[in-house]
């Protein structure tokens, strides 16, 4: 069983040398950085003027987000709100913007999607194989401090407050917002293009240094040395999530890292990976985690009804489907 370091890492090493060996050309100047942040490998590919510099940079970026919205930080403004006990704690106004924009996604699934899960992911742990579940009493416990409507952000005071005995844990939203604000930083650089990586939820910004899309690989989780399709992309987002990803097995059921807020327990679902292809990263990796709880179907009928948003579902039986815009972005 890989460790969830070893698991992410290598999903996002696989994303990004699928970009990579492709060919982003070698005209300009050029520089790669990475790093570990949340729990995750993070990675910039810079072409264009400065590149060193704007790498280090992004690296930077990434340190200062971690200060402020790791959970597991106890200086965090995450950490912060979370240790309130229902006092109002004031924070740094990106984290209102992430909480702000991550409870759109809340509100758009009906909380399928609810960034104060705190209290029931701290009951599991999906680094390592588990020789035990939590109790359902303990689940029981928690699920009763889960509901995003509860959460009082204020804008103006830049200051959150929620109930006590809940927990914010803003994964799920927090690398796809990191990488909108490294492109909007890239995007007044002059720079022909990069590829932000957080973990395997991808950034692209600008085209390769000849001016052609990337080519972004989508891999089958089982099977690592077989991509399920190829996609050609430039200047959007995209994010791939799947139930083979932090799990573990215990008596011959799967146990994987998504888990349903109403139950505490992982969500049972059609769903074995998802590919989201979307304008910003957020949204993509706020999605890709709102496909995964909804199912097959219902995700397919949401991905359609949202504007410029594509999806790629390979399903626990194999079977590929996309939405009826993803063709475009598809090369077999």
């Amino acid at each position: 069983m890989k460790t969830k370091k070893t698991l992410t890492a290598l999903s996002a090493f696989i994303i990004l040398i699928s970009a990579l060996i492709t060919g982003c050309g070698s005209a300009g100047d050029h520089s790669s950085k990475s790093g570990l942040y949340f729990d995750t490998v993070v990675s910039v590919e810079i072409f264009g003027s400065d590149a060193e510099e704007l790498a280090g940079e992004c690296m930077n970026m990434c340190r200062h987000y971690e200060s402020l919205f790791d959970k597991n930080t106890a200086s965090s403004d995450i950490a912060k709100i979370n240790a309130g006990s229902g006092k109002e704690i004031s924070v740094d106004p990106e984290t209102v913007r992430l909480i702000t924009e991550a409870l759109r996604y809340s509100e758009m699934s009906d909380g399928c999607f609810d960034i104060t899960i705190g209290p029931v992911s701290s009951l599991w742990d999906f680094h390592e194989e588990a020789s035990s579940l939590p109790s359902e009493e303990s689940l029981s416990r928690a699920c009763a401090k889960v509901g995003y409507r509860n959460i009082s952000v204020s804008a103006k005071d830049c200051t959150v407050t929620i109930p006590d005995g809940y927990a914010l844990d803003v994964g799920g939203a927090a690398k796809g917002f990191i990488a909108d604000r490294i492109a909007e930083y890239l995007g007044t650089r002059s720079i022909t293009g990069a590829i932000i990586n957080m973990g395997g939820d991808l950034k692209l910004v600008g085209t390769k240094s000849d001016g052609r899309m990337f080519n972004i690989g989508v891999n089958d989780p089982a099977d690592d040395g077989n991509m399920i399709c190829s996609l050609y992309l430039s200047d959007t987002s995209v994010a791939t999530s799947g139930t083979y990803e932090r799990c573990f097995t215990l008596d011959g059921k799967k146990y994987h890292h998504i888990l349903d807020p109403s139950t505490g327990y992982p969500v049972d679902t059609d769903i074995e990976s998802v590919t989201v292809i979307t304008g910003n990263a957020l949204s993509s990796d706020c999605l890709c985690t709102v496909c995964i709880m909804l199912g097959s179907k219902e995700a397919m009928a949401l991905i359609e009804s949202l504007d410029d948003t594509e999806a790629v579902i390979l399903k626990t039986d194999g079977t590929v489907i996309r939405s009826s815009g993803a063709g475009a972005y598809i090369r077999q």
